[in-house]
């Protein structure tokens, strides 16, 4: 089985998941807008390089599937840094110390969600937006779950593409 068609089968059961979860239940408006405020909190925290502000935004069990290609298009894939650790992604915090050795700040970088669609199902929610960078459009995904009344990141995936000419 390919591994596009793998992705978007594991996808699918994890909304299952969730819509099971959630059957019967008639999740309010108070709940996406507690969802919204996490992700702009997430963003403004991430934009001003807050790494340990960041790291408190996900819940203790998440599990970062590491990013399997290079930061850049020559780049070699790392095949190590694909499995699976805990803690925030050692790219995310490669990336905040770029920003704040090369750029002025904070913020560093403006990031502003397009597209925001947010699903809540009971304690679970889905979330996924765009975000426009000249070229490239990167798409993310959010996964949510509430505990004890607070709702925290439980897995986070970063999609982005740059347009060919």
């Amino acid at each position: 089985m390919g591994r596009v068609k793998c992705q978007v089968l594991v996808f699918a059961a994890v909304l299952a998941g969730l819509w099971q979860a959630g059957a019967g239940a008639q999740p309010g408006v108070a709940a996406e807008d507690e969802v919204r405020a996490v992700l702009t909190d997430f963003l403004r925290v991430f934009e001003n390089g807050e790494v340990d502000a960041m790291e408190a935004a996900f819940t203790d069990a998440t599990v970062f599937p590491r990013a399997i290609m290079g930061r850049e298009p020559a780049e070699p894939i790392r095949v190590a840094a694909y499995r699976r650790q805990r803690g925030l992604d050692p790219q995310m915090r490669e990336v905040v110390a770029e920003w704040r050795a090369s750029r002025p700040g904070p913020p560093y970088v403006a990031l502003e969600p397009r597209n925001l669609e947010i699903e809540v199902f009971g304690d679970a929610a889905l979330a996924t937006f765009h975000l426009e960078n000249g070229p490239s459009l990167s798409r993310r995904t959010f996964v949510l779950a509430n505990r004890d009344g607070v709702w925290r990141i439980v897995h986070l995936h970063a999609s982005n593409v740059v347009e060919s000419n």
